[in-house]
């Protein structure tokens, strides 16, 4: 069948064994975006200035390409880099030349999924060499500003169970033509937010999928393994600057939150208890405790209501468990995390709020 690619995973993530049900559990840290500031103005002069210059090296193991900014966006200018073999994806998008002095000096999208380890060594040894001591120092001062915890729930699919978010109430479904089915639970501009939705694990067919650029891909599920991702995108907005000094640096990464400590598991029980109790007329086609909720043809007392969620709660994994295997994650991002960490020590400033 024809599937959009967005639906098709070619990546490697951390097996970290099995949930409450017997289904298999990955883990990858998916996307990280950083923004730094430049101390001196000399600092940023040179490093912009090496930056328009990156891809006139000789030697280059990269493919660097020029992007022109939209008005829209908050920086004039941006690259991408890609390793030179054909097709490669995006290996890390950088923003500078920022419109509003109060915006950070430099943005950096890594997609650590695409890379080992030591692909990143070399990415971040690369991009040292283009910009000197100038990218460590980044680095050190570095604070999140968005990162995707993608937990792959195999053999699983969505409707298996009933999603929700504490303290959250939009949801958005999705069942587009040629995809698998999803929900996004919480608002996108929200600290957090979990998209739920079916992927295909086909990495043993990765360079033929990278070499068809379309965006539909000709596959065989029979020959795949299916399973749910839930992907936690967290979003956090504080700068060092602030003055709840909440900010997220690069340097504490190990420190951060626990993002599925919120998410809510259901029993496809309560739909069906509702129904027979003609509270429902149908269930909802979105498998989502908000989307329930909402179809309901008369409100249940608020007791009742939490009565009846408790009674059908589930505990599909240990979320604090799962968590606790967050240092083995923040390992694969090997030196983008390391020399944030050891050289800001060393420096005496990878705790620093006011860079």
């Amino acid at each position: 069948m024809l599937l959009h690619r967005s639906n098709i995973d070619i990546c490697q993530s951390l097996n970290i064994g099995n949930d409450n049900d017997g289904h298999n559990l990955r883990i990858r840290i998916d996307k990280l975006t950083l923004v730094s500031d430049f101390l001196p103005e000399e600092e940023k002069k040179e490093a912009y200035s090496k930056l328009e210059k990156m891809n006139q090296r000789s030697e280059r193991k990269y493919r660097v390409e020029y992007i022109k900014n939209k008005k829209e966006k908050p920086y004039r200018k941006s690259l991408n880099i890609y390793s030179r073999k054909k097709n490669s994806p995006v290996l890390l998008h950088i923003d500078y030349v920022p419109k509003h002095p109060n915006t950070g000096g430099l943005r950096l999208d890594f997609n650590p999924q695409h890379m080992t380890k030591v692909k990143i060594d070399e990415l971040v040894s690369w991009i040292n060499g283009n910009l000197g001591e100038i990218f460590y120092r980044l680095l050190v001062r570095a604070w999140v500003t968005r990162i995707d915890v993608a937990l792959d729930v195999y053999n699983c699919e969505l409707d298996d169970y009933l999603w929700g978010l504490k303290n959250t109430g939009k949801s958005t479904y999705y069942d587009t033509e040629n995809g698998l089915s999803g929900v996004r639970i919480g608002s996108n501009r929200s600290l957090l937010h979990i998209h739920c939705y079916e992927k295909v694990n086909a990495r043993r067919d990765r360079k033929l999928i990278l070499k068809d650029r379309a965006k539909l891909i000709n596959i065989n599920l029979d020959e795949h393994k299916r399973f749910l991702r839930i992907e936690a995108r967290y979003k956090p907005g504080a700068k060092p600057t602030s003055k709840k000094k909440d900010a997220l640096m690069l340097s504490q990464l190990l420190e951060m939150r626990n993002p599925f400590k919120r998410l809510q598991v259901y029993s496809n029980g309560l739909g069906k208890e509702l129904l027979t109790r003609g509270c429902l007329t149908t269930l909802p086609k979105e498998p989502s405790v908000i989307a329930l909720k909402a179809s309901l043809r008369q409100q249940l007392g608020r007791s009742r209501l939490t009565a009846l969620l408790a009674r059908h709660k589930t505990v599909l994994f240990d979320e604090r468990e799962i968590w606790n295997l967050w240092p083995r994650c923040v390992e694969q991002l090997s030196s983008i995390y390391s020399i944030a960490s050891a050289y800001g020590v060393l420096k005496g400033v990878a705790n620093r709020k006011d860079d």
